[in-house]
């Protein structure tokens, strides 16, 4: 039986490891990427459930290194059936003017230009297997805003309006494309919130406590297998009932 495979943005981030040990229990062979940081002990623990795993460092702001990675996993792999772009970065929050041009290029560059990269590396790739699922990680700040977030915000609601698109295109060849936009999730995107922020953030959460990796990631595995079959074009929130900090 031919074995699935997803490859994963971001495998060394919170939310990125969390979805690779989801497709990994489903029996999905795992491909990520990573820029810093480490994906070893992730690699152990996806192997243990006896799939393949492979990891590749790629840079969101660099096409070339985009389009090398993509070309290396879809040789490498017999059958990639979904591609989660997970990958992106967070900035210190700041008062919208006062944000220097080089975190507002940055931000554009590594969120939304390489997001749209990726999407466009997976589209031609799924166009000729005429079948493929792409998984978008936004934000609830590209939906509503986030105050001193203004430029996230901006690059994560871009990739909302990517998705829609891009849905509606990938229709005709059986490419379904969706989004999960996550609120408060304990990662190391987060880690930087003070103990008065975390606990102003649980309280307003409906369901007052703050997100883990899991649930993204399951939310993620939803829409990315057969699940949600007829579901495309579509924003996930994960957010436990909140809309805005």
């Amino acid at each position: 039986m031919l074995r699935k495979t997803v490859f994963i943005t971001g495998g060394s981030g919170g939310i990125g490891s969390a979805t690779a040990l989801k497709f990994a229990k489903e029996g999905y062979n795992i491909a990520t990427t990573f820029l810093t940081g480490s994906v070893s002990e992730l690699q152990k623990q996806c192997e243990s459930y006896g799939v393949e795993f492979e990891a590749y460092k790629m840079d969101l702001r660099d096409e070339q290194s985009i389009n090398q990675v993509f070309d290396k996993v879809f040789k490498k792999f017999d059958y990639v059936d979904a591609v989660v772009c997970n990958a992106g970065k967070a900035d210190f929050e700041m008062l919208f003017a006062d944000v220097p041009l080089n975190n507002i290029d940055e931000l554009l560059n590594c969120n939304l230009r390489g997001t749209i990269l990726c999407n466009q590396q997976a589209f031609k790739r799924f166009i000729k297997q005429k079948h493929g699922s792409i998984v978008n990680v936004t934000s609830i700040f590209g939906i509503n805003g986030g105050p001193c977030e203004a430029v996230y915000s901006a690059t994560k609601g871009g990739i909302i309006g990517l998705t829609k698109a891009v849905a509606m295109e990938g229709a005709p060849y059986k490419i379904r494309v969706n989004a999960v936009a996550p609120g408060y999730i304990d990662t190391k995107m987060t880690a930087h919130f003070s103990k008065e922020e975390k606990q102003h953030a649980i309280s307003m959460t409906p369901l007052a406590r703050i997100g883990q990796g899991d649930d993204v990631a399951e939310a993620i595995f939803f829409l990315a297998s057969n699940n949600s079959s007829f579901i495309t074009g579509e924003v996930l929130t994960v957010s436990g009932g909140v809309l805005r900090f």
